[in-house]
């Protein structure tokens, strides 16, 4: 009942960051069976203390103070000049241990007289059943309130209208409903903000996602938008890109990769949670620069050759292995990055400049198939063209004894987290569904009844059924209802008739 009362106070919670001791308010990474890391930043280095306990049961009362500024959350000079934003960022970290795997605790921060409770589950055993959701493309930024994305109905192509409910509305909608449906964790396959160079779009992903953060992990995936510097501070030139970055390494934490410079911590790893392991992997820029083999022709890779993703790197030696690794583990693998490798978007055009190309192709990620198939990835968790499509690819996996058998990759780009909404720009041979053409809106009387495409996330339950373990993936909308003057009254969840169940072995 306690947790139950917690889990309330946490989703209607009107404690706000914005005018108190804190600039992120407490907040879950790197879940394991027995450990679970706090962070939060702070204002000013004032010494705070972090209480958790287990039931009644007080485990630990840390008191935390002395850190210093963090360089990478400093505002640029155009941001104070334009905004005014000049506030220093002191981060907290809280690393508990010794905690039992899949078990319930909860917590409490207290700093200058206040406190912020939360709670969490620890990973659990690896024959437990898990959910997590995932979505993409939130792209924060203040500039999202009020603002509403162009909204093309299929049945009527080039009559673009705007989508019933602003950006900031929509995700917040979207964020609401996730906790509802507590997941074990939260998975975003990049372009979490709007710009990773403007430090405003992080205080605004944050205060967005301040009550879900604080009991649900939140796992993040770098995409091009984490590397983009903002169109007043260098764009994509490789010094800004890897001061956009270092925000983003920041905030988040994740299961160390192995490699031996600290750079590629957080870039790229992999995470085993109860029966499934989870890749993360940063596709956001290969070499040779300006190549077919680029995902990004804007950013050279003068500073980080280890980043490139193809064949003979060092990301791809590692990837390797962990697919090796997870095939003889895990029930069900999936592998996250932001550049949806197979879409009907405008991003599946081939890289390069001009008609019928993109700077910031997906298709240089097909690289990665062969790999994908052979070690039997269930999906992949994409992003990059918002929208909420999935496709699948057939090929042979090789077990770990020798034999093959066929075996069908899923997978989704799931960019409908709170921008965006596009329509498709390409054909896709493997697409299976796509909400702009498989759910057409339904109209009478001005309102739209049903259908169409929405702000929304996949579900994914991992669970044993009446064939053995199965990973059920739900895709999820967040239908905006509205009375006669089209005002909003509510939203609505609903699914797409899209429901995917796999069996393990598939």
């Amino acid at each position: 009942m306690k947790v139950r009362l917690l889990f309330l106070l946490l989703l209607n919670s009107g404690l706000s960051a914005a005018n108190g001791p804190l600039l992120v308010e407490p907040y879950l990474q790197n879940p394991a069976p027995t450990a679970m890391s706090v962070l939060w930043i702070s204002r000013s280095p004032a010494t705070a203390t972090l209480r958790c306990w287990q039931g009644e049961k007080l485990l630990a009362s840390r008191q935390v103070g002395g850190y210093t500024e963090a360089a990478a959350l400093r505002y640029s000079p155009w941001e104070t000049k334009e905004f005014g934003a000049n506030q220093p960022g002191y981060p907290r970290e809280v690393r508990l241990t010794g905690l039992t795997a899949g078990a319930s605790y909860r917590y409490e921060l207290e700093q200058d007289g206040q406190i912020w409770p939360g709670e969490f589950r620890t990973a659990p055993p690896r024959d437990s059943r898990i959910r997590f959701v995932t979505y993409s493309d939130s792209e924060t930024e203040p500039e999202s309130h009020g603002a509403r994305v162009h909204w093309e109905d299929p049945a009527h192509p080039g009559q673009p209208r705007q989508y019933l409910v602003d950006q900031d509305t929509g995700y917040r909608a979207n964020l609401a409903e996730m906790v509802r449906s507590r997941p074990d964790f939260v998975v975003i396959p990049g372009d979490l903000v709007e710009t990773g160079g403007e430090q405003r779009d992080w205080d605004e992903f944050w205060l967005c996602n301040r009550q879900l953060s604080r009991c649900i992990p939140i796992v993040g995936v770098l995409g091009n938008h984490e590397y983009y510097g903002g169109p007043n501070d260098g764009r994509y030139e490789e010094h800004t890109s890897e001061r956009a970055v270092a925000k983003f390494l920041t905030y988040f934490r994740s299961p160390s990769n192995g490699q031996a410079l600290k750079r590629e911590q957080g870039r790229y790893f992999s995470m085993e949670y109860g029966p499934i392991t989870l890749i993360a992997i940063d596709g956001c820029n290969g070499l040779p620069h300006r190549s077919d083999q680029d995902s990004n022709w804007h950013l050279a890779s003068d500073l980080r050759p280890q980043g490139d993703f193809n064949p003979g790197s060092v990301q791809y030696t590692w990837l390797e292995q962990q697919l090796r690794q997870a095939q003889k583990r895990s029930r069900f693998t999936f592998v996250a990055f932001h550049h949806c490798p197979y879409s009907s978007g405008l991003h599946a055009f081939p890289p390069g400049m001009g008609a019928d190309r993109d700077r910031q192709s997906g298709l240089p990620l097909q690289v990665l198939t062969p790999l994908f198939l052979r070690y039997g990835v269930d999906a992949l968790l994409n992003g990059h063209d918002e929208m909420l499509e999935r496709s699948e690819m057939k090929g042979t996996e090789v077990r770990p004894d020798g034999s093959s058998r066929p075996h069908t990759l899923q997978i989704y780009d799931v960019g409908i987290g709170g921008d965006g909404l596009r329509g498709p720009e390409i054909a896709n041979p493997y697409r299976k569904f796509l909400a702009h053409s498989d759910c057409p809106e339904v109209w009478r009387d001005g309102q739209l009844l049903e259908g169409g495409k929405h702000y929304g996330h996949l579900q994914v339950d991992v669970a044993p059924g009446e064939q053995g373990w199965e990973a059920r993936f739900t895709p999820v909308y967040l239908f905006p209802v509205l009375n006669s003057q089209k005002q909003l009254l509510r939203f609505e969840r609903r699914l797409y008739p899209d429901t995917v169940v796999l069996q393990e072995g598939d």
